[in-house]
């Protein structure tokens, strides 16, 4: 008779010798137990059969579990490859190892050991790591040699090694070599893929392959709405941003917009990153105002992306030449909000914005805000606006609106006014920049030396001296005091008369208020001279040289020519080259025409 440790002893838990499943069990029978009692008999027996079932429920959980949590069951107990792979996984966690990966492996090869799926894909990152793409091929390859299937993340390292160094041939290779396995791209694989496109500047084939993956076509592969994409793989964002950077770094702004929208509605992408929107905006500030529009839209007024103020000058700029004065007003705006300390040349593009609209109440707003803000506007900041109103009809669309700035209370901007004047005066209307002249009282304006120096841009032009004379006595009466521009305008007036010894008058003038007459004034009057054939050049250029101006190759050209321009000298030289030419070419004629 048995006693219960005896009976315990012979009951034991047993293993199937199958390794791929987990199977204890405990082989027992009730024939095997003599208690000594009825007792004895009846609780050891009623405990052994608990034993028994709490080891079946054990045992079934632990199976039912390993088939959920995906517990690998094939190694089990323990191999010493498994071993040696979960220290090649330990090794592969630091992204710098490569070396190391190597011996390990070198390890399972003398170990004798057949490596597996898991020691492969290790060995395959190793590649990637140490940049060698034959290993990463040399390894695909045989891993299908010795019968183990590549699964699609080990290709894909395949394809990242390839698309980092940009090498198009070998993606195609390992993409074949997918589709031989039977194996379909996920779309880690696309993007991959995408990106190496990308490193190697072939934006076409990029677009193609989105393409792909995005529009719908029928059977035929022509494009339709009811069918379903070539590709049939949900493109992801890092599809679409690689495309889009090559495009703007390629100045291919309107492609990188349109993939950009073809990001937000046709691959359902909703959640852009601001960079994106804010990156296409200054480079499209360049060439494209509808993407600079959007992505100012998009990215600054709903995602709040902070701008620089170096972008914010692209914007203006780009908005000043294609007339959008709102994205004008929207950054300047911004830029005040942002705390950003507002210069002259801030508002220079806003002004042109308004300016080629005809917008030009908006535009002279623009001068009295400046003025307001401390900052002082001149002629440079006007000039888009000098050029609108040089075109014809302008000037009387932009005194009627002047009127009206005075008749609602607003104040007309002086440069404004003085604008108004000196685009008389360029359109050789000088009595009309006379007239208006005359009207400052009635619009507010209290003309300064600016606005008798545009009444002389006038008189140059008509090359009036009679009413420059007059504009001079005029400012004498008003009290204002000329400056350097004022002398140099009235030079300029004299040398386009036949009488111009006022030019050394007011010269010598400026000379008295120690004003060093500009290089320009010089060389009019030195061109003047040599059309005159004036003996006074020679001391002209002496004193154009002493106040360290050049006399150029052209200018002293021109005063060898006695006032030939570089045109007409041209065409002379070449009559004379002609001339020779034919004489070289027929001697006896030459010697006739000598006779």
């Amino acid at each position: 008779m048995c006693s219960l440790p005896q009976i315990q002893q012979r009951c034991h838990i047993s293993r199937a010798p199958s390794r791929t499943t987990i199977a204890p069990f405990l082989c027992c029978s009730p024939h095997n137990f003599q208690p000594h009692n009825l007792q004895q008999r009846h609780l050891s027996f009623n405990s052994l059969i608990s034993s028994i079932r709490h080891n079946r429920h054990r045992a079934t959980s632990i199976a039912n579990t390993s088939q959920y949590r995906g517990i690998i069951t094939d190694t089990y107990p323990s191999t010493p490859l498994n071993k040696l792979n979960r220290k090649l996984i330990d090794l592969a966690r630091n992204p710098t190892n490569f070396l190391p990966i190597f011996d390990k492996c070198r390890e399972i090869k003398e170990s004798h050991l057949k490596p597996d799926l898991t020691t492969y894909h290790v060995l395959l990152e190793a590649h990637e790591r140490n940049n060698d793409l034959t290993s990463i091929s040399r390894t695909l390859e045989e891993m299908e040699l010795v019968g183990i299937q590549p699964t699609i993340s080990a290709f894909n390292i395949g394809l990242r090694a390839a698309a980092s160094n940009g090498d198009t041939v070998m993606l195609e290779e390992i993409r074949s070599m997918i589709e031989k396995a039977g194996l379909s791209l996920n779309v880690n694989s696309y993007e991959i893929i995408i990106q190496g496109l990308c490193a190697n500047h072939e934006l076409e084939h990029a677009l193609d392959l989105l393409g792909d993956m995005t529009v719908a076509v029928n059977e035929r592969g022509q494009p339709d709405e009811t069918g379903r994409p070539a590709i049939d793989v949900q493109p992801s964002l890092s599809c679409f941003t690689p495309v889009i950077q090559l495009a703007m770094e390629l100045h291919e702004s309107e492609t990188a917009y349109l993939v950009l929208k073809m990001a937000e509605v046709q691959a359902g992408l909703s959640r852009i990153p601001a960079v994106v929107y804010t990156d296409l905006m200054a480079r499209a500030a360049e060439d494209y105002l509808e993407a600079v529009e959007y992505c100012w839209k998009k990215g600054v007024k709903e995602m709040q992306s902070n701008p620089d103020e170096g972008t914010c000058m692209l914007l203006l700029n780009c908005a000043g030449h294609e007339k959008a004065p709102r994205l004008s007003a929207e950054v300047i705006q911004y830029m005040g909000e942002s705390g950003m300390e507002f210069q002259e040349y801030h508002f220079a593009p806003l002004l042109q914005a308004f300016s080629l609209a005809k917008k030009f109440k908006s535009a002279f707003n623009v001068l009295s805000i400046m003025r307001t803000s401390g900052m002082t506007p001149t002629v440079l900041t006007a000039t888009s606006l000098l050029k609108v109103l040089d075109e014809p009809g302008y000037i009387e669309d932009a005194l009627v609106c002047m009127q009206e700035m005075h008749k609602e209370g607003k104040a007309v901007d002086v440069l404004a006014f003085n604008v108004l004047i000196e685009a008389c005066g360029r359109t050789k209307a000088l009595t009309r920049a006379m007239t208006i002249f005359e009207m400052a009282p009635s619009l507010g304006v209290e003309p300064d030396t600016d606005s008798y120096n545009a009444l002389l841009t006038g008189c140059i032009a008509d090359r009036n001296m009679m009413e420059g004379k007059n504009v001079i006595a005029m400012m004498q009466r008003a009290g204002v005091d000329p400056n350097v521009d004022t002398y140099q305008s009235l030079i300029t007036l004299c040398l386009t008369q036949i009488n111009y010894e006022d030019a050394f008058m007011y010269l010598e003038e400026m000379k008295s208020h120690n004003v060093i007459p500009s290089e320009g004034i010089y060389t009019s009057l030195v061109r003047k001279l040599a059309r005159e054939n004036d003996m006074r050049i020679k001391f002209a250029v002496e004193e154009m040289e002493s106040f360290g101006y050049t006399v150029g190759r052209n200018l002293r050209l021109y005063i060898e020519t006695g006032g030939l321009s570089n045109l007409e000298e041209s065409e002379r030289r070449k009559r004379i080259r002609v001339s020779q030419r034919r004489r070289s070419s027929n001697p006896t004629q030459f010697t006739a025409l000598d006779i």
